[in-house]
């Protein structure tokens, strides 16, 4: 399926097969949702696949229960925010040093940069996470459907509980689950004309 194909015929999956995730195709998935753009190309986030049940509980027992569906995923995924937002900052300035994008003064004064913003008040933070997460969870979705499988994005569970579970880092936070798995149905609900979500002025 080609992206306009994905994005036309796009669902919000909820009911799943049995049949199982490869890894080759989740490879593909996360391959193609690291071209995600970032502040800074910084990309503060990782992905947490749960494959096995004991694993799966982890997700399943920190939702709300009216999401409790998504223990019939074949996998749960969580995407995690880091608030230390220049943790992967020392490769990316190494390539735009290799690539002679920038001089080492310049590098320098980014890192600088860097640690200033990770600096600020927690409402700052929230922002920057949501902003930096929110586009991945977007191509991770998308590189989903249109390697035919279905995903639906969860927020009702309980950040600190599921922190804990998965024992992130203190600077971690799980932004958003994801079940996956192979579509055993799909309803499409009705979204507005493109006309209407628009103006030019």
């Amino acid at each position: 399926m080609d992206l306009e194909d994905a994005m036309e015929n796009w669902s919000s999956v909820k009911k799943f097969t049995d049949e199982e995730v490869e890894r080759e195709k989740l490879e593909k998935i996360f391959e193609l949702t690291t071209k995600a753009p970032t502040a800074f190309n910084l990309q503060p986030y990782r992905f947490i696949v749960l494959d096995s049940e004991e694993a799966m509980e982890k997700a399943t027992s920190s939702v709300i229960p009216v999401n409790g569906w998504i223990r019939y995923a074949d996998k749960i995924v969580v995407l995690v925010g880091d608030e230390e937002i220049d943790v992967n900052a020392d490769q990316v300035l190494e390539h735009k040093l290799e690539e002679g994008r920038i001089d080492e003064e310049k590098a320098e004064n980014l890192r600088k940069m860097y640690f200033d913003y990770k600096n600020r008040d927690s409402e700052f933070m929230t922002g920057w996470l949501t902003r930096n997460t929110v586009i991945p969870a977007t191509f991770f979705m998308l590189a989903c459907k249109t390697h035919g499988i279905g995903s639906c994005p969860v927020r009702g569970f309980d950040q600190d509980k599921l922190s804990e579970k998965l024992d992130l880092k203190e600077t971690e936070r799980p932004i958003l689950i994801f079940p996956i798995g192979y579509p055993k149905e799909e309803d499409r609900n009705w979204r507005r004309p493109g006309g209407e979500i628009f103006e030019i002025r």
